[in-house]
């Protein structure tokens, strides 16, 4: 399952969640406070993600 962090107002969440549904591709999108204090093993990833990637949004998530 492949998950995507976003938050409100965000262009490149928007473009990437638009880009999924276009192509078909399934997804859970989570509130990118999730991973401020992380809730599950996922939302545990998505801190490493986004720390590797400077906590830019959106992160996203294979599990």
């Amino acid at each position: 399952m492949k998950y995507i962090y976003t938050a409100p107002d965000c262009t490149k969440c928007e473009f990437l969640k638009k880009k999924y549904k276009t192509e078909g591709i399934q997804f859970v999108e989570r509130s990118a406070d999730r991973i401020k204090q992380p809730e599950d093993k996922v939302d545990q990833e998505a801190l490493i993600q986004a720390s590797m990637q400077n906590m830019e949004l959106p992160v996203e998530v294979e599990m």
